[in-house]
């Protein structure tokens, strides 16, 4: 059996496990801590996604610097594995595989991720130490969501996106073969829901659509409950006709998929690209003008700020940028 790594080292690794403040660099740093304290092991994490109550997963790339087209594709687990993340069997806190061992990490009592341990030959796993490390890496997990999280919705809050709109327009991406885009987008007429059925009832409508956006958008996309009945969506795409597409194929999704009780529910989107020079607030206000467009010329439409600009639709405040808030 290999020896226990030096205090010191865990005390270390626990500091940069416990340093991220971000899912993503969350599971890299407990990727890279536990190949450092498990030497004489191969370790791998994939990553669980629920669709319609069946598990996703796919391998987690090992470099914040890999691009999302070269992520492997998400794939159904083997029936071994499928039992395991459904928790049909006697749960335990470390499964055995036929490679080694199979640890899930779980978030709401949902498996969220899965660690692969496969010893090389001779070698033993300290489990006290693997689990030790497991733990906390759930406690941090829980932790940012529920400082992250919508607490009605599970989308990200709006402490969320102001955080990563921000770095998103500082990284000022112009260059990438994909745009980045601002979404807006408004539930038409859900006063008259809550007037109507009562809050419960819209309380259910917003978390269904949240689900709805879930199951539409790529797990890259970032999805935000912005205030009320508004929610956000920060997306790329190739070129702004496909941008366009993308929603439009959205909000024709939600007008003809029929909600509980209350029969046919639609959106009205405006968005705008995220270009470089901008700060949030211009990027906010530009997709926000053609959200109000499309909310005043009909409903149940999307709207792109630059092309309503071209056609004289709309025009852009002009602010002194000592007067500029960022959020």
């Amino acid at each position: 059996m290999t020896s226990a790594p030096p205090l010191p080292d865990i005390l270390d690794s626990l500091v940069a496990l416990t340093a991220q403040r971000e899912r993503r660099t969350l599971e890299i740093s407990l990727l890279t801590t536990l190949r450092e304290l498990l030497k004489d092991c191969t370790v791998a994490l994939y990553n669980c996604r629920w669709i319609d109550g069946h598990p996703w997963w796919r391998i987690q790339l090992d470099s914040l610097d890999e691009l999302p087209q070269q992520a492997q594709p998400w794939t159904l687990p083997g029936a071994k594995m499928l039992r395991i993340l459904l928790q049909q069997d006697e749960r335990q806190d470390v499964y055995s595989t036929d490679t080694g061992l199979c640890l899930p990490l779980y978030q709401a009592n949902q498996v969220v991720a899965v660690l692969m341990i496969t010893p090389h030959a001779g070698a033993r796993v300290d489990h006290t130490l693997l689990l030790a490390l497991a733990r906390i890496h759930e406690n941090f997990l829980n932790l940012l969501h529920a400082s992250d999280s919508d607490t009605l919705t599970g989308l990200f809050n709006r402490r969320k996106f102001d955080n990563q709109l921000f770095d998103q327009v500082a990284q000022q991406q112009a260059s990438t073969p994909r745009l980045p885009y601002l979404a807006l987008l408004d539930i038409d007429h859900f006063k008259q829901v809550n007037d109507g059925y009562g809050h419960i009832i819209g309380d259910e409508v917003l978390l269904m659509l949240a689900q709805r956006m879930q199951q539409f958008f790529g797990e890259d996309d970032g999805l935000y409950r912005y205030g009320g009945e508004e929610f956000a969506i920060l997306f790329c795409a190739v070129s702004d006709e496909k941008a366009q597409a993308i929603l439009e194929g959205f909000c024709t999704r939600i007008a003809t998929q029929p909600f509980p009780q209350v029969g046919q529910v639609t959106v009205s989107i405006g968005f705008a690209r995220l270009g470089s020079c901008m700060v949030p607030a211009q990027v906010i206000e530009r997709a926000d003008k053609a959200l109000y467009y499309s909310k005043t010329n009909g409903r149940n439409q999307v709207n792109q700020f630059e092309a309503l600009q071209q056609q004289g639709m709309v025009s852009e405040a002009e602010v002194a940028s000592g007067d500029i808030d960022l959020f």
